[in-house]
């Protein structure tokens, strides 16, 4: 029997009078609809409050054993995807040492309103649209009613969790064998974004180290794609190094370095970061080469541009090709700033030549496309520059991260992490031997007398606070 017919059991003509009486007394079809969302979101919230007891008493009677004794039992509200949830749990005592269970199996932190998988879902929104957005769009489609101040606050925190469990997940992978692909590409590349100070602006960097291509219907994926960002430079490199060295045996593998020789992505930045591999082959971007021909020649005719690129990745000799496009373009200069244009551009070409060979021209065969940094932007762009926005140093940060996990689709273990330390893919032992018992008891559950509490209204010491505690010590 699964458990849709098991719930189907529970249902009494009480609660299905109630669903009709709900249906009778609306006014319409929406209201009807309101109304039962609002009383099937307290019916789940009460249901699960109900097994949460169970499963806190069966936690108290393992911790029992280990000395810990009840000190009060406190009641909590926090907001979950299931709806707001209010329930009662026990706070346990040892050695001056105390501690919710209840919350640590369930993952609720203390002094948060919201849970774990509600603050993922708040999170996922605010990725996609402006925080103000993302308030109205939780209040109109899931219930949930937050502030846009609240949102941002949210985000923050997450992307404070993501970075820590980013340089965490480098670090644990060192322990683990490596791998050993013949091929990997790193590929970098910054956005520029507008800062909250007026005239100021800020510089994301962005790293992506990836294993190969594969066909996806119409579309191409990368394999084992990674990504690094942050607004420090110097740090992003370092935890990309660290996370190369650490899952790759670099000493085996072929590495290909794209970048478009602006500060910080040079062949010497990537060289370093590969420092020991196989072979190291490091390319100007295609991209940036070809723009900066058509912008330095723009008094050019375009049929013109348009062959100097083609020649550009059919030549076996870049240096010697150079003088002969160069002197072509000053035969169309009428200025004296076209033949500066043109002398730019000749020495931009030769100092980047050794970068320009593509990669059939260089006699390596992959299924690699070198250039993909370009388009990703676009998953960070899109958030983070429409409509002229700007972005206090620490909001950006964090927003940053929080982009970065959902493209590694880490966030979720992101929060995970930061809840459960290392063992965050583990479930703790003795708490699962406790929901597992609380399972087979369930058919055979009878509540028995009813739990009491003495109210306290003066100091512990009091007679009234000795009794309490005398009690509550069971």
């Amino acid at each position: 029997m699964d458990i849709i017919t098991k719930t189907g059991e529970i249902w009494s003509e009480n609660a299905i009078g109630a669903v009709i009486s709900l249906i009778k007394k609306s006014d319409d079809s929406i209201e009807a609809e309101r109304k039962l969302t609002h009383w099937l979101t307290e019916m789940n919230c009460q249901l699960i409050a109900m097994a949460l007891a169970r499963i806190d008493t069966e936690l108290y009677q393992i911790y029992k054993v280990q000395g810990w004794r009840v000190a009060r039992r406190d009641p909590r509200t926090i907001c979950c995807r299931y709806g707001e949830l209010t329930y009662t749990r026990r706070l346990l005592q040892k050695e001056g040492k105390s501690f919710y269970p209840l919350d640590c199996k369930m993952g609720f932190e203390s002094r948060k309103h919201y849970s774990l998988g509600m603050i993922e879902r708040i999170v996922e929104s605010v990725a996609i649209t402006t925080s103000r957005s993302a308030s109205e769009l939780l209040q109109n489609l899931a219930g949930i009613t937050i502030s846009h101040q609240s949102v941002i606050s949210l985000k923050n925190y997450a992307g404070k969790k993501a970075k820590a469990y980013e340089k965490a997940f480098v670090e644990e992978k060192k322990d683990k064998k490596p791998v050993q692909p013949e091929i990997i590409a790193i590929e970098g590349d910054g956005i520029i974004l507008k800062n909250k100070k007026k005239g100021e602006v800020s510089e994301v960097h962005r790293l992506q180290v990836y294993e190969g291509v594969r066909k996806n219907g119409n579309r191409t994926e990368l394999v084992g794609l990674r990504c690094f960002a942050s607004t420090s430079r110097k740090e992003l490199f370092a935890m990309a190094a660290s996370y190369l060295h650490g899952h790759y045996d670099l000493s085996k593998t072929t590495v290909l370095s794209n970048g478009d020789g602006g500060s910080g992505y040079q062949f010497q930045d990537f060289e370093q970061m590969v420092e020991g591999c196989l072979d190291h082959q490091h390319f100007r971007d295609c991209y940036h080469v070809h723009e900066k021909i058509r912008t330095r020649l723009s008094f050019c005719k375009r049929e013109l541009v348009d062959r100097m690129i083609r020649e550009f990745h059919q030549t076996d000799d870049i240096m010697k090709r150079i003088p002969v496009w160069m002197d072509t373009a000053r035969s169309c200069a009428r200025t004296e700033a076209d033949l500066e244009e043109v002398n730019k551009l000749q020495s931009y070409l030769e100092r980047n030549a050794p970068y320009i060979p593509s990669l059939s021209q260089r006699g390596i065969h992959t299924e690699i496309h070198l250039g993909t940094a370009e388009t990703n932007h676009r998953f960070y762009s899109y958030r983070m520059k429409r409509q002229g926005r700007s972005w206090s140093s620490e909001g950006m940060e964090c927003m940053v991260w929080v982009l970065t996990a959902r493209k590694n689709k880490t966030l979720t273990q992101a929060l995970l992490y930061h809840a459960n330390g290392k063992s965050y893919k583990k479930m703790d032992r003795a708490m699962h031997k406790a929901v597992v018992q609380a399972e087979r008891r369930m058919r055979n559950y009878r509540p028995g007398c009813l739990e009491g509490r003495i109210g306290i209204y003066g100091a512990s010491s009091s007679p009234m606070g000795r009794l309490a505690r005398a009690i509550q010590k069971y």
